[in-house]
């Protein structure tokens, strides 16, 4: 997601030692990038592959061990370069698992700078608490987000200190990105969906693997957010992750949301075949050209607007998921679009928590007003799912509508931004949440717990990157900082975050290991979300749970997608 908003206006590195102070706390940063302290015995534990060593950390009272890159498949490189990935091959001796494994090529959007890495960058990381337990303790797999372009499951941005605190098992993985994970030509060599499929080889692995380090295999929570959230979402009606987990979280995204799937996948190939100088309509021509191309040549590439009859925010979508092709054969992720999946119902069966934050929109609107002339184009503000079934007229009456509701009578103007933002909040993130919700309540005896993320404290800094602090509201993305400690930014810490901190990472684990975000709660009670009781559970400081929340701009969202009552299809 974020890449559409930058398109709009547009480590392997070692740290030294440091000492640091961390919320009253003294902790070291050591060469290998993680909050720990070496211990004279190291741990090391048995997988399929061969034995693995890592690392003793220590912060105050807490207690954990590090596995940082582990290989989870083969590297993709050579041959299976845009390939599907390949289990990973056994080592003999012990596998250091003190560093973690190189990310992939990309651009890296946190820190505005080109991350070389390495196509070499299947690799993913355990924290535990307990080695040896009667009791084998939950497991929450975080899948980052970054827009299916940028980002890995490093602990310098994904640090696993606060879920340290509980007995819970944590697992972070890299996966490819963007050209590398996405590229799709339509062929039996390069289908689609990479990416997607490494993430599957992950849970894979720590489905076979993860009772070696204290995990439970048959009770795994994968959770994401933005792109994490919308492949997550993925996991859930794709055939390929059937079985491999066993509660969801979706934090700001679900495949519903259509930035989540591109339109253009052949055009986009063709397209990065010209830029790098090869003009051929040849699929297999264009596949032997690509293989040669340096990596370094395939990050950040810029590429012409797709041209279509109604341009659409999502158009600006260059590599990410596809619907592939179902005559072709090989396993496929999906291939069938994702509305017609989870309408079917054909979603997993599986407790499920989901939301989004109250101003998830700012990341859409951080280019406004440079953008304005874009969204004064009529059907800019119509979704791209209802636009490409209408005829012009409609189209037009629709966008009239919409605009209508949003901005009044008045003409879109520079100064409308946070009418810009509600009305984004609600397109490209918001609505599609509750309405995955609706369909999984109407196709699953399972409980669904759905929220509305609100609390602001000095850690909300996307917003204050993006230079929104006028506008009310939590930004997209910004909810991770309470889950994860950031090392990479200067992000604070204190007594009033801290706080929230500790009740956001309660629910969460709860959730992980009871299927149920407030058990044993005494304050408040997050009740399940249904058809005829909308509960919504509003995240803030002091949280509270609520019926109908922003129900006349969700009704209103039904009506424009034809969706007053959900029904299942047959």
């Amino acid at each position: 997601m974020e890449k559409t908003a930058r398109n709009l206006s547009r480590r392997n590195g070692r740290n030294r030692k440091t000492n640091h102070t961390f919320s009253n706390v003294v902790f070291t940063i050591n060469s290998k990038n993680s909050v720990c302290e070496e211990e004279d015995t190291m741990a090391v534990v048995t997988v399929e592959q061969g034995m693995v060593e890592g690392v003793f950390c220590n912060i105050d009272e807490t207690n954990y061990y590090a596995f940082k890159g582990i290989p989870y498949a083969k590297p993709p490189i050579g041959k299976l370069r845009f390939k599907a990935p390949e289990p990973p091959e056994p080592w003999e001796g012990i596998h250091n698992a003190s560093e973690h494994g190189p990310v992939c090529p990309q651009y890296n959007d946190r820190l505005n700078k080109i991350e070389p890495g390495s196509e070499d960058c299947l690799y993913l990381n355990v924290y535990t608490r307990k080695l040896k337990t009667n009791s084998p303790c939950p497991v929450l797999v975080w899948i980052h987000g970054g827009g299916f372009y940028t980002g890995s499951g490093n602990s310098d941005y994904f640090g696993p200190e606060f879920f340290m605190e509980h007995d819970v098992v944590l697992v972070t993985m890299n996966y490819r990105l963007g050209v590398f994970g996405f590229l799709c030509l339509g062929n039996e060599e390069v289908p689609g969906n990479a990416g997607l499929k490494d993430q599957v080889a992950a849970l894979r692995w720590v489905k076979r693997n993860i009772r070696s380090f204290g995990g439970d295999p048959d009770n795994i929570t994968i959770f994401g957010c933005s792109a994490g959230g919308a492949s997550t979402s993925y996991h859930m009606i794709s055939d390929m992750s059937a079985g491999l987990f066993n509660k969801a979280i979706c934090q700001s995204g679900v495949c519903l949301n259509e930035w989540s799937y591109n339109l253009h996948a052949r055009e986009r190939a063709l397209q990065l075949g010209k830029v790098l100088g090869k003009t051929t309509d040849d699929v297999n021509e264009l596949l032997d050209f690509l293989r040669d191309v340096p990596a370094e040549l395939l990050v950040d590439v810029k590429l012409p607007e797709v041209e279509t009859e109604y341009p659409d925010i999502c158009d600006s979508l260059t590599f990410a998921p596809v619907v592939e092709d179902p005559h072709i054969r090989g396993e496929k992720f999906i291939s069938e679009p994702p509305p017609n999946l989870v309408k079917k119902g054909h979603i997993a069966k599986i407790p499920l928590m989901l939301g989004y934050t109250s101003a998830d929109g700012i990341e859409i609107c951080r280019s406004f007003p440079k953008s304005l002339s874009f969204f004064s184009k009529t059907g800019a503000v119509v979704p791209r799912e209802i636009k490409l079934k209408l005829h012009k007229k409609h189209l037009k009456e629709m966008d009239e509508k919409i605009r209508l509701k949003y901005f009044g009578s008045k003409t879109l103007t520079e100064d409308m931004l946070e009418q810009m933002v509600h009305l984004e909040t609600h397109i490209i993130f918001a609505y599609n949440t509750r309405r995955f919700a609706r369909y999984h309540f109407e196709n699953s005896a399972m409980p669904i717990y759905y929220y509305k993320f609100m609390a602001e404290t000095e850690r909300n800094y996307v917003k204050k990157k993006y230079n929104m602090e006028r506008i009310p509201g939590v930004c997209h993305g910004d909810d991770q900082n309470y889950l994860f400690n950031v090392k990479c930014i200067d992000i604070p810490l204190t007594e009033d975050s801290n706080t929230v901190i500790k009740q956001i990472v309660q629910l969460w684990t709860n959730f992980a290991c009871y299927g149920n975000p407030t058990k044993n709660c005494r304050d408040v009670e997050w009740k399940p979300f249904k058809e005829d009781e909308k509960y919504c559970f509003l995240i803030d400081r002091e949280s509270s749970c609520a019926l109908n929340v922003e129900e006349e701009h969700m009704m209103f969202w039904d009506e424009i997608y034809g969706e007053e009552h959900v029904k299942v299809e047959a």
